[in-house]
């Protein structure tokens, strides 16, 4: 089924999350787990599919969760993108080329910026109030422009695109298509929307979780319960 309905998880008009097709369904998920036993019907989702879901999900038996696709298209800064990227089994990526385009002048740019966690070398936490953000931003928009200046020199001077990128900053946009089934979605979700994630990376996770959770409602619900329960 083709879709269309865009997010907008960093709030700058520019990073997007556009639900782009999708196939399958919390019914096919139920089938697809009862034709081991030949028990798989065409009739509509009921109590007992719901029940079977919940089992699944508690008992880990995830192939059932395979049979479906959920593709998006994802804009994003190349920093965000290349953590994304580490989710590979049961992910599909396709990124526009560098080499094939000339990259646009789309930078992100924090509404605020954090400091560095004092005990988690990957991680940050919220600014108390001593970091300048002035100048913070002006610096981190100097670099860019200086950046994108310098490509754009380098393609005035004939240079190939795929040299000339290499200047290019990690704050630029990237465009790429996403495919995911569900038992690969909730993996993400349940690792990126997290407290141990970067800020900007559980942004996309929960765009992703809106996007997807009105195609698979049961599964996401019972999903939900589950993780809530496991929390306390």
């Amino acid at each position: 089924m083709t879709d269309a309905r865009t997010l907008y998880p960093l709030g700058d008009q520019l990073g997007s999350v556009t639900l782009i097709q999708h196939a399958g369904d919390d019914k096919m998920i139920a089938n697809a787990a009862r034709v081991s036993f030949g028990g798989d019907s065409d009739a509509p989702l009921n109590a007992r599919d719901e029940k079977l879901i919940r089992y699944l999900l508690r008992h880990q038996h995830g192939s059932p969760f395979e049979h479906n696709m959920i593709t998006f298209k994802v804009i994003c800064p190349i920093f965000v993108d290349r953590q994304w990227v580490r989710h590979r089994a049961g992910v599909s990526k396709n990124e526009t080329s560098g080499r094939y385009v000339e990259q646009q002048e789309r930078n992100f740019q924090p509404p605020s910026f954090r400091r560095q966690a004092p005990s988690n070398r990957q991680a940050s936490v919220e600014d108390d109030g001593t970091l300048d953000q002035a100048e913070a931003a002006r610096v981190w928009e100097e670099a860019w422009k200086a950046a994108y200046g310098a490509y754009q020199t380098l393609l005035g001077l004939s240079v190939t695109r795929e040299q000339a990128r290499g200047v290019l900053p990690q704050s630029l946009y990237t465009e790429s298509y996403y495919t995911f089934n569900v038992r690969s979605l909730l993996h993400f979700i349940g690792l990126r929307d997290h407290d141990g994630a970067q800020y900007e990376m559980r942004l996309y996770a929960r765009a992703l979780a809106e996007l997807a959770e009105p195609l698979f409602p049961v599964t996401f619900r019972e999903w939900r319960a589950l993780v809530a329960e496991q929390a306390h």
